[in-house]
């Protein structure tokens, strides 16, 4: 490949070439002299791509495709080689290395990923595949009696709920997979129960999740669960106090400074459940698995179909490969210890697809619900905009309206949510506040631009102050929903959480932040990394639930609007759901299926 400075040079002063991605050149550059365009396209582009989310960068595609899996302007693949690297270029770089080799970008397969987070995934895949080889067998003392009075209502066969709780029981690691209204919180209270009856030791057991609210959620929703079954109290006793999430988990676990630690600091549960595991990144799940100990159990709640995490990786999407539920035949014979009348299907699969359960059955959404039937279309990516059409009209559920995002529509929009302030003006109790905002939630797939939530949160709030709704102080005023952007250790609140701001019984403001199960109280001055929550993206919505959805579709088609993401904002909504845009684009939406190049999906097939 012919060196060619020209397109650094108009990435640099279009603005997608930002400052970290030069520092990054400059870097290499000190290290190992000046770089050959080849050299210089793959630092700048692996970067990039970190960024957007994958691992690994697709050397089976010219530098002129990759741009097409950026969010980035079509300007951005002007003077990019259209032709693909000759592989020769790559063995006599100095930057790319293969295997183990101490290079800052090692090669594998047609992809190149920066050597840290090539590292991650082989330490996953080799962590998670020596968890699966093992089964356990059921202790002799198994309370069966028990175990069949929790599924005594439910004559399903096979009863996958039913189980993915035996398989609790015989495999130190675990991935239960459903969509919404599927059953995993009940999943899990069962499995908790089942575990604390049949324990003669009180258990050491943790509840974590990605971010705060998904952690409240958790633990609201399985407490509530566990009431409903007849566990002794004293068993009880030993399920914690509340969920937490996995940030707070492995906090103080790992040692900064020059040297590496002689041993790392494990977790010393006995059982680990984390929720809402779609959100988990690469970064996250590797510090996670170096600090479980040996006799640690660990499994992993989640919807495969959702979003993935916002940073690098798609670690649960990669690890639920298998297209539908199925077992080794060992597996199988020690499931029907318990469940000798179900009858299993067989399937020849790695011993980690062995380890994974799908929850099938809705519980939630009845065969005539239409956010059920519009998220099953979406899911199965069926891109049909008339047979969309016919579901959305033919249910009080769902509705479409057109947006054509004209200056008077955005400003009509923002208009009537800063209305929704006035509404709030008599109401001084905090959890009342977090409610009301909770009732009905406006979604957009973009953060930028003036389609994007930032924008439309600022037009919101001008509105407010130019109608003299409000009197704010230093920015904050009675009524104003926000949301975290950022884990505070010190405050206690976590990125994702949501928080109002209201009039205490002395009339000064404060902040309310539902984080966790709990709601914390701080001055406003306190917090600073924070963003009005009027409009939340898709993303940051993942882990709640609201009374009505209103999904903002853009008014471009764009790389982000995805399968995934449409799938994710129509199961927030728990009673209706109403998309703004054209169903054109909407279908387009569905038939695109996110990308995220990554190694581990290979490394544990």
């Amino acid at each position: 490949m012919s060196t060619l400075f020209n397109w650094y040079r108009s990435g640099i002063s279009d603005g997608w070439i930002e400052l970290y991605e030069q520092e990054l050149v400059r870097y290499l550059e000190a290290e190992y002299g000046n770089l050959t365009d080849t050299e210089r396209l793959i630092a700048v582009f692996t970067s990039l791509y970190l960024k957007a989310g994958h691992v690994s960068l697709p050397i089976g595609q010219s530098p002129a495709e990759w741009v097409g899996h950026l969010d980035l302007d079509g300007a951005a693949s002007s003077g990019l080689p259209a032709e693909k690297f000759d592989r020769s270029e790559l063995d006599k770089s100095r930057l790319v290395g293969i295997g183990r080799e101490e290079k800052p970008f090692i090669l594998h397969g047609d992809q190149i990923s920066v050597r840290r987070f090539f590292m991650y995934e082989n330490r996953i895949a080799d962590w998670i595949s020596s968890k699966s080889e093992k089964s356990y067998q059921l202790a002799p003392d198994f309370p069966f009696e028990f175990f069949h009075s929790l599924f005594e209502e439910d004559k399903e066969s096979p009863n996958w709920q039913q189980v993915a709780v035996v398989m609790s029981f015989i495999k130190p690691f675990l991935i239960i997979s459903g969509g919404p209204g599927t059953g995993k919180t009940t999943t899990v209270a069962k499995i908790l129960a089942m575990k604390m009856v049949s324990s003669h030791e009180p258990l050491r057991i943790a509840l974590a999740a990605p971010t705060g609210k998904a952690a409240g959620r958790m633990a609201e929703s399985l407490y509530r669960e566990m009431d409903q079954l007849n566990v002794p109290e004293e068993k009880r006793s030993q399920l914690p106090d509340d969920a937490a999430t996995l940030h707070r988990l492995l906090y103080g676990l790992d040692r900064g400074g020059l040297l590496p630690d002689p041993e790392k600091k494990k977790l010393r549960y006995d059982l680990i459940i984390v929720d809402e595991a779609s959100m988990i990144d690469l970064n996250l799940m590797h510090r996670l698995i170096s600090h479980i100990g040996e006799g640690t159990q660990l499994i992993l709640l989640g919807d495969k179909d959702q979003l993935a995490s916002v940073e690098a990786g798609s670690v649960f999407a990669d690890l639920c490969r298998k297209p539908e539920n199925g077992f080794l035949k060992e597996t199988a014979k020690l499931i029907k210890q318990l469940m000798p009348d179900t009858e299993l299907p067989l399937k020849e699969q790695s011993v980690l697809s062995d380890s994974v359960l799908y929850l099938t059955k809705s519980y939630r959404f009845d065969s005539e619900s239409g956010i059920g039937k519009l998220a099953a279309l979406v899911k199965r990516g069926e891109p049909d905009a008339e047979g969309m059409k016919t579901v959305m009209d033919g249910s009080s559920e769902l509705s479409c309206e057109t947006f054509n995002f004209s200056r008077d529509k955005l400003e009509e929009l923002a208009g009537n949510l800063a209305e929704r302030v006035k509404e709030v003006q008599n109401i001084r109790d905090e959890r009342a506040l977090l409610d009301f905002w909770k009732r009905s939630a406006w979604l957009t797939v973009l953060r930028r631009g003036p389609e994007g939530s930032r924008e439309l949160n600022r037009l919101v709030e001008k509105i407010l102050i130019l109608q003299r709704s409000v009197q704010p102080e230093n920015g904050w005023y009675h009524g104003r929903p926000i949301i975290i952007t950022r884990n505070s250790y010190s405050l206690g609140v976590f990125n994702g959480d949501m928080g109002v701001c209201l009039h205490d019984g002395s009339g000064e403001l404060r902040i309310y932040v539902e984080s966790g199960s709990e709601i914390k109280k701080l001055q406003p001055s306190r917090l600073t990394d924070y963003a009005p929550a009027y409009f939340l993206t898709v993303h940051k919505s993942q882990g709640s639930e609201f009374n009505h959805v209103n999904l903002l579709l853009p008014k471009r088609d764009t790389p982000i609007l995805t399968r995934e993401l449409l799938y994710t904002a129509i199961t927030r909504a728990r009673n209706s759901f109403t998309l703004y845009g054209e169903m054109g684009l909407f279908a387009k939406g569905v038939s695109r299926q996110t990308v995220r190049y990554t190694g581990l999906k290979n490394l544990v097939e």
